[in-house]
């Protein structure tokens, strides 16, 4: 297992900005967990964590210290969470009328034990059957096609046991779409899929002066002209196929076709929106999917329909490469706590990234996974490094990394 001295290059900078957000022994725990985090190999428990810094590094704490960072400390996630964002619309050059989206959704993790807060029985709609483990609300920021994991909210089934117990719509707005801040005059759009799109949830977001885009179930009724009610598939399937239209959009640098029908329609306790109905094949499956903001296109309604994939993405990524669902924590707060560590991390490398492109010469850009393999390289070279200073040994011209770029090895 790779063992760190310091802090890997990439994520320095970035974790710098966090620093008033803490104490000073807090930071340092802050900075060691995340340097930890993007090099271990193992299963990312504090334990491993704690391992992957060799004991020569710099103010390397006992493992109790770190657990306590996770479980006592005082300071708040939600307030690193948001500098996330700030960083995410500085580092992109967001300005006024540019479009952020929201993307919300949920997943579990299966977890044994019945002592983590949270655990229970829960239905995996992607398996198909019942797990024991965790469920969160999860989301994701995303603009200009790239995006940073935000926040993981741990919901509790309803139960005797469970106190103040809130459904995982309520746990999306109150802690996750109300207290999202972005600059006035930035157009935030929050985004999900059927399962979410209660009459409640959207009226709180239009509220709040954010549009909506979300899909709808077949069967949800919507008038046309204050005078007619249909089912939606019902409205679909008396349109003429003439009637629809060839959509071509970018989605994750491939092209996708749709065929199209955008109508404004009235939705019940919601208001005007517009419909678009849209097929992969003229004779293919039908997804419905509303859009609040009117005067959004049927192309644009679909692309950020489309750009809702990279919250799957977020937590295959997240959970493979960085240890998302890793955790060996009972407490809601102390789990909540790592994984936005996790989400940190992610949003360093990103823009480590952005301001060192790998594709100048027009290839595709590297994957996350690609990143986080090129910071364990660096890591992995600055041990190297350390020990050949430490016993006194000529260290390779252009140091240790150029000799790993001489072999091949991409950095």
């Amino acid at each position: 297992m790779i063992k760190i001295v310091k802090v890997p290059l990439q994520l320095e900078p970035f974790l710098k900005k966090f620093e008033d957000l803490f104490t000073k022994p807090s930071y340092c725990s802050f900075r060691d967990l995340c340097g930890a985090l993007s090099v271990c190999d193992k299963s990312k428990t504090v334990a491993n964590l704690c391992d992957t810094m060799a004991d020569c590094s710099k103010g390397k704490k006992a493992r109790s210290s770190y657990n306590w960072f996770l479980s006592d400390a005082n300071w708040d996630e939600n307030e690193v969470a948001q500098r996330k964002v700030d960083l995410f619309i500085d580092k992109l050059c967001l300005k006024d009328d540019d479009k952020i989206l929201l993307i919300i959704d949920d997943t579990y993790n299966e977890k044994n034990g019945i002592q983590t807060d949270g655990v229970g029985r829960f239905y995996d709609h992607s398996k198909e059957s019942y797990i024991w483990g965790n469920n969160f609300v999860t989301s994701v920021i995303q603009s200009k096609g790239l995006f940073i994991p935000h926040k993981a909210k741990m919901y509790f089934k309803n139960s005797d046991e469970c106190v103040n117990f809130r459904t995982k719509l309520e746990i999306a707005f109150d802690e996750i779409i109300e207290p999202l801040k972005v600059p006035k005059g930035m157009n935030l759009c929050i985004v999900f899929d059927s399962w979410w799109s209660s009459e409640d949830l959207i009226n709180k977001c239009i509220n709040l002066g954010h549009s909506v885009v979300c899909q709808i179930k077949s069967d949800r009724k919507v008038g046309i002209n204050n005078i007619m009610k249909f089912q939606v598939k019902e409205m679909a399937n008396q349109i003429d196929e003439k009637h629809f239209t060839k959509t071509i959009i970018n989605v994750r640098g491939k092209k996708k076709t749709y065929y199209t029908f955008e109508k404004n329609v009235i939705i019940d306790r919601i208001g005007e929106v517009k419909l678009v109905i849209s097929k992969r094949k003229r004779d293919g499956g039908t997804k419905y999917i509303i859009s609040t903001d009117k005067s959004l296109s049927s192309k644009e309604v679909i692309s950020i329909y489309e750009d809702r994939w990279d919250i799957e993405t977020a937590h295959r990524e997240t959970n493979q490469k960085l240890g998302f669902k890793d955790y060996q924590l009972r407490d809601k707060n102390s789990i909540e706590r790592f994984i936005q560590l996790v989400f940190s991390v992610w949003a360093a490398i990103l823009f480590w990234e952005i301001d060192n492109p790998s594709a100048k010469d027009g290839s595709n850009p590297r994957t996350m996974g690609e990143m986080i393999d090129q910071v364990k390289m660096q890591a992995l070279g600055e041990t190297f490094e350390y020990i050949m200073i430490y016993f006194n040994l000529p260290v390779p011209k252009g140091g240790l990394l150029h000799v790993l770029k001489g072999l091949g090895l991409k950095i």
